[in-house]
């Protein structure tokens, strides 16, 4: 967008100052159809003067941010009428629940009978039954006085005879004495291996769901994930030769690089072939690539198989 002034106000948005004449309209036929001038001065803190409006245009996309944002606050203002509405009749229901209650716990007092400092429920009825005054078992329940102390037999106590049980004996425990300086074990029950943590260990028998926010790359744990960002994405070195200096991101090919320092000036010859290298690392994949039948070679094209004689 330039900064040169425009030849005709209505040749720019009067909000976002777009020149785009293919997308600009009249303020007065926006006003007309869709928006208000209570509505502009609301969202974009912009008073326009109705004397105004034949000079001024908006964009589209200026016009479709200022109807909906209308229509959602016209919305709000509908929704939070039946909102009170529902709270009014919902603060009512709750209020003559609470009467209710209050008036039954009332009626339930005042049904009630205090004698003798005593809290009694109002007597049942029951039919009655005439009893002799002279009769033995005259006595009832029903008709005890309050205050009147009751005699009740108590239970003798007869201990549990636990050797006559039918539960089965526990298994005897059996101790396991602990090396001293080692670490205690745990077996893991899908693998059979004893490890030292088996929440962590668990994770390598899952799937991989932890993703790398730079490759597709997905791993089992969050470490994984964290070396394998600062080894290929980061390149961060690991290892620092002391002889030469030289930095290493692998600690591997730091091993191979101490070991080249340690071969220097020696020669070491393949006692299969009188071939001499001058590292042990190459001799060794030099044996295990040629002279070594129990280990199957790369084949070079896929679905090749290369045998060894």
């Amino acid at each position: 967008m330039t900064n040169e002034a425009p030849k005709d106000l209505l040749n720019i948005c009067r909000f976002c100052l777009s020149r785009d004449e293919e997308n600009l309209i009249p303020m007065e036929n926006v006003l007309l159809l869709t928006l208000t001038f209570q509505d502009i001065l609301l969202f974009t803190g912009v008073k326009i003067e109705d004397d105004d409006k034949t000079l001024f245009a908006m964009c589209v996309e200026c016009t479709k941010k200022l109807t909906i944002s209308t229509a959602f606050r016209n919305s709000c203002l509908k929704n939070d009428t039946a909102f009170r509405d529902l709270c009014s009749d919902l603060v009512a229901k709750t209020k003559a629940a609470r009467v209710e209650a209050a008036l039954a716990l009332l009626a339930e007092a005042e049904a009630e009978e205090i004698v003798d400092g005593y809290r009694t429920p109002p007597t049942p009825h029951y039919d009655t039954i005439e009893l002799d005054s002279d009769d033995e078992f005259s006595y009832s329940a029903n008709y005890i006085k309050p205050g009147e102390v009751l005699y009740i037999e108590e239970a003798v106590y007869k201990p549990s005879d636990w050797d006559t049980s039918l539960n089965p004996d526990a298994p005897p425990y059996i101790w396991h004495p602990r090396e001293p300086g080692r670490r205690r074990l745990h077996l893991c029950e899908i693998c059979g291996q004893k490890v030292g943590h088996l929440k962590s260990h668990y994770l390598d028998h899952g799937e991989a769901t932890i993703s790398c926010p730079h490759c597709p790359v997905k791993m089992k744990k969050k470490s994984g994930i964290k070396e394998h960002i600062e080894t290929v994405h980061l390149r961060t070195i690991t290892k620092t030769c002391e002889i030469c200096g030289k930095g290493f991101v692998h600690y591997k090919t730091y091993r191979y690089h101490m070991i080249s320092h340690q071969d220097e000036a020696k020669e070491f010859e393949c006692t299969a072939c009188s071939k001499t290298f001058t590292n042990s690392f190459y001799l060794r994949d030099h044996i295990n690539r040629l002279h070594n039948p129990a280990r199957k070679a790369k084949p070079k094209t896929p679905g090749e198989e290369i045998v060894r004689k």
